[in-house]
């Protein structure tokens, strides 16, 4: 009996016997499966900051082969879709994406992303910050006043205020 080996995987084995002219063979092929790429965070999560009722998403890229399966977490818990919870993957550029509808306070704290495949995984975290009213910022001179509050939003503002001496009493908007 004699085998034979070459680079690809195959192997043989040759059996003659010397009885018969015969000869017998047969071949094995063995393929190495390939190791793949581990994923790897083109962009990660960035942390921010909003407000009461706005909406946040959170989007990273990644990339690795095979393409990699997406889990969210929420201060080390998994989380799962629900109606205010939306997560996305585009398997053609790695953008994983994950919307929180409305942010409440009970929203903010730690998210992470997680990307795995067979060659290994990786994680990227951020942080939420939600406020219950806004900025608040005082007056120019920045002593605190009981009695006035600017409150910033993306593209608005509010001014709240109380008149506490209604003689010759102005009021400017600019």
């Amino acid at each position: 009996m004699k085998m034979t080996s070459n680079r690809s995987g195959t192997r043989m084995v040759l059996r003659s016997t010397s009885k018969s002219p015969w000869h017998v063979s047969s071949s094995v092929s063995l393929k190495e499966e390939s190791v793949g790429q581990r994923p790897t965070f083109i962009q990660p999560i960035s942390s921010c900051r909003v407000c009461s009722g706005e909406s946040v998403r959170f989007q990273a890229r990644v990339s690795g082969r095979p393409k990699p399966e997406i889990q969210w977490f929420h201060n080390q818990q998994l989380m799962l879709p629900k109606k205010d919870l939306v997560f996305h993957f585009d398997e053609s550029t790695g953008t994983a994406i994950l919307i929180i509808v409305d942010a409440f306070l009970e929203h903010a704290g730690q998210y992470s992303c997680k990307a795995r495949n067979s060659a290994g995984e990786t994680t990227c975290t951020a942080t939420l910050t939600v406020t219950a009213e806004g900025k608040r910022r005082g007056p120019r001179n920045g002593k605190e006043n009981e009695n006035f509050a600017l409150v910033e939003t993306e593209q608005d503002f509010l001014l709240y205020y109380q008149v506490i001496n209604m003689k010759a009493y102005f009021v400017l908007y600019f």
